[in-house]
Formats: structure tokens, C-alpha cells, sequence
């Protein structure tokens, strides 16, 4: 039990390294192509929309830009400051002058540099009162505790499901991020599923070198806690027990392909496209199983010597008997 147990154990270690190679490699292509930043642009041009801020010619795509400039997220409440901020703005550029006649509309009476300085003297003594609650809560009991609070409702009435909807576009174009990044690992190495498992159930070195790279991995809370450093060291460890083989050139990689088999790396390929977390939290829960499992083969090995002494016990004591 426990055998194949560590060789299940194994398999996941490295489909679980590999998948993490897979998520470095998407991070670094979702940031070259600046995934966030351009959703978090489209989803705050449809909170301008939905709010009928049409402003002149291209005002409301321009005032997104500036919102979402160096950032890939942005809360509620940072949008209100930062459309306070904007307002304040004096640029040849309509879009200002119509976001400041915005404003003034939801809060009359009050100009945007007045009512900025009003919502954070407002949030610095409440969070003097209660700082036991969280920032997100302070602030937003500021804004409805000063003249912001037009402002606030009306941009906090749509802000949330737009910026779900947006929250799962992403996550979408993500998904197909890492599939193909999975698929082209899995031909790169090439990752034959099968032969893995295979060797794995054969060796026990390749077992006892995956078990203790699997303890070590599992000390930490969460696949996103493993640096690309801790990466590179568990798959120099992995390609030092030859668990897993990098082709060292073009050659290399033809003559392997010769000898894999195409079931095993489509099968590869798919089981890349699961992610890490995926592949973390199954470790744990093995190595919890296996926990579970050497203890109570631990303790039926106990019951088994000790009823064996007893048998030999009274064997004995029997032939001590008179004759």
C-alpha cells in the first residue's frame, strides 16, 4: 500500500514543479502583455458608461486611462479619491471640466479639492475610534459620513458586478494561458504521464528523493509561496535522480519522442492544464493519507508481533508441561 501510495506521492511532486514552471511562465506573459491593466481599463470604461458618463469624443476611455495608469487592480474607494483627484486636473482637455460638472451634480455645494480633504480627515478620525476595523470598512463609512457619499453610491451601484464580470474575463484568458503553456511543456520535455508513474513504481530511490522534495514543498501554506529559486532547486534535484530528463539539444529531444508514447504526453499535457493549486493541495492531502496509512500499518505490525509472542509463549509453556 504504502509503495504505490509513494509513487502517487512522486508523480504529483512533479507534475505539481512542472506546473509550477507553467505559472511562472504565464505570470510573465500575463505581464508582458499587461492582462490586468487593460481589463481593469475596459471594466472602469463600462463603470463610466453604465453611469451615463458619456463624455465628449473619446473623455470617458481617456479618464479610465488615467484611473487604471499603473495599476492592475483598483478598489471602490480609490476610485472616488482618484476621481477627486482627476477633477482637480486643468488640462486643454474636456473630459476634467465635465467629470468636476459630474461631481458637482452629486455633491452640491462643494468643490473636489474641498470634499477630498473632507473624506480623509473624515477616514483619519474614524480610524482613530475604531481601529479595530478593517481599512476598506473605515473608509467607507467616511464617505457616507461626508458630502462624498452621492458620489460613493452612485459609482459603488455598478462598480461590483462590473468588476466581477471583468475578474472573470481574466481569469478566462488566464485558463488559456496556462493550457498552452502546459501543452508546450509537455512537448518540450517530452512529459510521457505514463512512463513517469512507471518509474517511479520501480525505483525506490526516485520514490525516497520525491518523498522528501514532496515534505519539503508541503511546508509551506501554498503553491504561491514557492520562489522561481525554490523552483530551479526541486528540479535540479528532480533531473539529478533522472525523475525528470531536460533534452540537452535538438537531437536529444527527436530521439526521445521516438521512444515516448503520444497517449502519455497528451495525458501529460492535460494534467498540466489543472494548475498548481490543484496539484498542492493533492500532495497534501496524500501525504495526510499516507500519514494516516504508515500509522496504522505501523500498528497492525505491533498486534501481529505481539500476538506472535504470545503464540510462542504458550508453545513453549506447553512443552515445559509434565509428562
Amino acid at each position: 500500500m504504502l509503495r504505490s501510495l509513494d509513487a502517487l506521492i512522486g508523480f504529483t511532486t512533479v507534475l505539481l514543479m512542472l506546473s509550477l514552471v507553467v505559472t511562472v511562465l504565464t505570470q510573465i506573459a500575463a505581464n508582458f502583455l499587461k492582462l490586468r491593466s487593460r481589463h481593469l481599463r475596459d471594466g472602469l470604461l463600462n463603470v463610466f458608461l453604465q453611469l451615463s458618463w458619456e463624455f465628449a469624443g473619446e473623455g470617458a476611455r481617456r479618464l479610465a486611462r488615467e484611473v487604471a495608469h499603473g495599476k492592475d487592480a483598483i478598489t471602490r474607494e480609490d476610485l472616488i479619491e482618484t476621481l477627486l483627484v482627476l477633477a482637480q486636473k486643468s488640462s486643454s482637455h474636456p473630459v476634467y471640466a465635465e467629470l468636476r460638472t459630474k461631481i458637482a451634480a452629486l455633491a452640491p455645494g462643494f468643490e473636489p479639492k474641498d470634499l477630498l480633504a473632507n473624506l480623509r480627515r473624515a477616514t483619519l478620525e474614524f480610524s482613530v475610534e475604531r481601529p479595530d476595523l478593517a481599512a476598506a470598512v473605515t473608509r467607507a463609512t467616511a464617505m457616507a459620513r461626508t458630502p462624498v457619499t452621492g458620489l460613493a453610491s452612485e459609482v459603488f451601484g455598478v462598480f461590483d458586478s462590473t468588476m466581477d464580470r471583468v475578474s472573470a474575463r481574466f481569469t478566462s484568458e488566464s485558463r488559456k494561458l496556462v493550457a498552452v503553456f502546459g501543452i508546450a511543456v509537455a512537448l518540450a520535455l517530452p512529459l510521457d504521464s505514463f512512463d513517469l508513474f512507471e518509474r517511479f513504481a520501480r525505483s525506490d530511490a526516485a520514490r525516497e528523493q520525491a518523498m522528501t522534495l514532496a515534505q519539503a514543498i508541503a511546508v509551506n501554506d501554498s503553491a504561491a509561496g514557492t520562489t522561481p529559486q525554490d523552483i530551479r532547486a526541486a528540479f535540479a534535484k528532480l533531473q539529478a535522480a533522472e525523475i525528470v530528463v531536460v533534452p540537452a539539444s535538438r537531437v536529444e529531444w527527436l530521439v526521445r519522442w521516438q521512444k515516448v508514447n503520444w497517449a502519455g504526453v497528451a495525458a501529460g499535457a492535460l494534467l498540466l492544464t489543472l494548475g498548481a493549486p490543484f496539484w498542492f493541495q493533492l500532495l497534501k492531502d496524500l501525504l495526510k493519507l499516507r500519514s494516516a496509512v504508515a500509522g496504522q500499518e505501523s500498528q497492525d505490525r505491533a498486534q501481529r508481533q505481539a500476538a506472535l509472542a504470545v503464540s510462542i509463549s504458550a508453545g513453549a509453556a506447553g512443552e515445559r508441561g509434565d509428562l
